[in-house]
């Protein structure tokens, strides 16, 4: 599916090492599948904890129980994330209460766990990114519920995550609440202007502008000259090192019932302009249809379009009817830009590549 990710197989030896080492090359993050590896040396332990040192980012996921203990023992954990195989899913002690974009949400029976349950297309390294960025966020010091363990059965991934009781997601309070519409989006976007105007650590997590340049390059059904020309507008886009969620929207913070605000899902959690962010929120906001915005926040599309206003209002200081639309116009490209990223890894809908290009010749 991707560039970044590598499958090495066997006894991990220092030549096998050193083979993983020439192969990560280039400012991203690497996943590097363990699924196949039966066995490591001391040596390439040695290689692969000192070359993460040095300034290579990469990420271990689906390693065996001995693999992962060789690393835990020898406190090489301490500087290479990594994570297990997921262990087999038995869904008898939990119980649906929600849905996603890519997943659907149980809770435990014991009230302690809620568990996130992936649709068959989304890929299991997506979800182990998930898991190893959520650890990393938390360490990080943003606030974020603690990450579990990995599930896999069926040919569908899960991850399991602590249970906040009582908590509610912004969307879900105003669904519920329609009298606080303005209260909640206006600290949603005070949120969001807090995490884009904070300094993100560039040696753990990815540039979310790279991440979508390459999803330009991997989109299929683009002309060699619509491609060339959206490559155009990613590589203008300004660089910036501040902190971007990903998957921005409102139903990725909760509220506990004593006040305290969390970001959840984070799995594309990186750093880059901060447009690349808001392109999502006008996506789900401004793009989607009728049905997947009742099924994602309860809420019409004349509501969600309200919620853009007042998001506009309070994240961009516009107030006019002219300086919202000029706003609009400059979100546009971007959230064209994530809607190939959304098609590239989850898989692209009837019509959705017409929208891009509509969505690009508008910003002409």
């Amino acid at each position: 599916m991707t560039d970044n990710l590598i499958r090495p197989c066997g006894i991990l030896d220092a030549a096998a090492a050193d083979a993983l080492v020439t192969q990560m090359q280039g400012d991203i993050p690497f996943i590097l599948d363990f699924s196949e590896v039966t066995g490591i040396r001391f040596a390439a332990l040695r290689k692969l904890m000192n070359v993460r040192r040095g300034g290579c980012r990469f990420s271990i996921v689906n390693a065996s129980d001995e693999v992962l203990d060789r690393f835990v023992d020898s406190g090489v954990s301490a500087f290479i994330d990594i994570s297990r195989k997921p262990r087999k899913l038995d869904m008898s002690q939990y119980e649906e209460f929600g849905a996603s974009y890519m997943s659907k949400a149980y809770n435990s029976a014991d009230g302690d766990a809620m568990i996130k349950v992936y649709g068959a297309n989304v890929p299991a390294t997506l979800v182990a990114r998930e898991k190893a960025v959520a650890r990393a966020v938390m360490l990080f010091g943003l606030p974020t519920p603690l990450v579990g363990t990995l599930y896999a059965d069926g040919g569908k991934t899960a991850l399991d995550f602590e249970r906040i009781e009582g908590k509610r997601s912004f969307s879900r309070i105003i669904a519920e609440e329609p009298e606080r519409t303005v209260e909640m989006t206006r600290r949603f976007a005070k949120m969001c202007k807090q995490l884009h105007s904070t300094p993100c650590d560039t040696s753990i997590f990815p540039d979310r502008l790279l991440v979508h340049r390459q999803a330009v390059l991997a989109c299929p059904g683009l002309t060699d000259s619509e491609r060339e020309r959206i490559l155009r507008f990613t590589d203008g886009i300004p660089a910036a090192t501040t902190c971007l969620h990903g998957d921005l929207q409102m139903s990725n913070v909760i509220t506990t019932p004593e006040g305290e605000d969390l970001w959840i899902d984070l799995s594309d959690f990186g750093y880059g302009h901060p447009l690349l962010d808001i392109a999502m929120w006008y996506f789900l906001t401004r793009l989607n249809n009728e049905e997947r915005t009742q099924q994602l926040f309860h809420l019409g599309l004349a509501e969600m379009a309200r919620v853009w206003d007042l998001f506009v209002e309070e994240y961009a200081g516009a107030r006019s009817p002219e300086e919202k639309r000029a706003f609009e116009r400059q979100v546009r490209p971007y959230a064209a830009l994530h809607m190939i990223y959304l098609g590239v890894n989850v898989g692209f809908v009837p019509g959705m590549l017409d929208q891009i290009r509509e969505l690009f010749a508008q910003s002409a």
